[in-house]
């Protein structure tokens, strides 16, 4: 096997286990990756791209040591491509700055996040939330370094950047031409096969041929009505190709159209509008857009309580996520009382030395340290690092848990509609059956 096609596989079941969140399986292909790399050219994307995912799984693993020498190296590759004033070379300086702020290296954090700062600053905007991310993380910087060694600079997970290109900027898309108006049966035979094609690209961790095909299919979906499932499908499978991306700017007006047809078919009260608030809490949240995500998050957790109880875990995995929204943005009373119903939620279920429940004792302790609350932290016995980590809890119900009924498997053919009203197999529609949505 030639070694580019060994780095692509390597490549390919990697992004996958890191799309998954298995960042330890995903570190050691991405070692073997960047070995092949060897054979590129010191500048190639390739060993580029390998460096830069593979810090990323270490920053996740809270191994920074190991990902300081990649980071660096990173730099230099970028400005060796680009030269100093380019936005992609902020980002990598800015994930190096972000690593020295979290090993409490602040006096080489503050120069290096300076000048990713001001390079984002020129191009991005001050409005930008990079750009307003990067400067709340420099103020703390230069807080912690006058007072010399108080509480930790909080850094977000997601604050870590990554572009995994070598290309300019693409321009503006020229206007499309007009769309040929389609059958039902000719739009249904041309989308089918596109959006097969595209989740199988998105199950191998193919994010570029996922994007172009779905992209193809949400073309021809658009014809299908704004509330049909097939449209929601393809929006929710294309958001998942840009998120993996990490391009989730992108995704957040496709997930806030999937969101708003969901609430109109099946009400403000499901289990699929909670999954649809949380699935768009979760991409604001990574676009850095705190309010919105805070919302959607509490709209999405609102529903889930009203449905399952108080005392849920699925309830305090929200709780979990609430927190850590709060907790970045600096709303520490909130972020507080959020992880002490998630803490008492866990430790009553799961019991108190559960996994889940220690880390949320940890960023507990985390909180009551950013407070000057030295005694309380102690007593939760956490050892906070200062680093928050920022992934957001996937919601997972268990099946025993779940709320719907006989009309979430289709009655002609049995197969199950996943939360949506017609069936995917036979195409059978459950409110043609004369069966109210919101009798779910």
């Amino acid at each position: 096997m030639a070694i580019k096609d060994r780095w692509q596989n390597y490549k390919n079941s990697a992004e996958k286990a890191q799309s998954e969140g298995k960042y330890e399986y995903a570190e050691n292909l991405w070692y073997a990756a960047l070995e092949e790399s060897k054979e590129f050219g010191p500048t190639d994307r390739r060993r580029a791209l390998s460096l830069e995912r593979l810090c990323e799984c270490l920053w996740f693993q809270e191994k920074f040591k190991d990902a300081e020498p990649m980071a660096q190296e990173l730099v230099v590759i970028y400005t060796k491509v680009f030269g100093q004033e380019h936005v992609d070379v902020a980002g990598m300086q800015a994930n190096l700055g972000l690593l020295y702020v979290v090993m409490q290296k602040e006096e080489l954090a503050e120069p290096i996040l300076l000048k990713a700062l001001d390079i984002k600053k020129r191009i991005l905007g001050l409005a930008h939330p990079d750009v307003q991310k990067l400067q709340a993380t420099y103020d703390d910087v230069l807080l912690k370094l006058r007072n010399k060694g108080s509480a930790p600079a909080v850094v977000n997970a997601r604050q870590w950047s990554k572009t995994g290109r070598f290309e300019a900027m693409k321009p503006p898309a020229a206007a499309p031409a007009p769309r040929k108006v389609l059958t039902s049966d000719e739009a249904m035979a041309l989308w089918e096969p596109l959006y097969r094609d595209g989740c199988e690209a998105l199950a191998v961790g193919d994010w570029a041929r996922a994007e172009e095909r779905l992209a193809k299919a949400l073309e021809i979906a658009q014809s299908f009505g704004e509330t049909d499932h097939r449209l929601c499908l393809t929006l929710e499978a294309l958001a998942k190709a840009l998120g993996s991306q990490d391009r989730n700017q992108q995704a957040a007006p496709l997930l806030e159209q999937v969101h708003k047809a969901k609430v109109r078919v099946f009400g403000p009260n499901h289990t699929v509008v909670a999954e649809s608030a949380d699935s768009l809490a979760r991409c604001y949240y990574y676009c850095g857009n705190y309010g919105a995500a805070e919302k959607s998050a509490l709209e999405s957790c609102k529903i889930y309580e009203k449905m399952y109880g108080p005392e849920h875990l699925t309830v305090a995995t929200c709780l979990g996520n609430i927190a850590m929204l709060y907790f970045v943005h600096k709303k520490m009373l909130e972020a507080e009382n959020a992880y002490k119903r998630c803490l008492a939620i866990r430790t009553k279920v799961q019991g108190a030395g559960h996994a889940d429940t220690v880390k949320v004792l940890q960023n507990y302790a985390n909180l009551l340290r950013q407070t000057h609350r030295e005694d309380e932290a102690k007593h939760l016995q956490a050892c906070a690092t200062g680093f928050v980590t920022g992934s957001w809890k996937v919601i997972e119900v268990a099946p025993e848990d779940s709320l719907r009924r006989t009309t979430d498997d289709c009655a002609v053919c049995g197969t199950p509609l996943e939360g949506y009203y017609k069936c995917s197999k036979c195409g059978a529609d459950v409110l043609a059956k004369g069966k109210k949505v919101n009798d779910r």
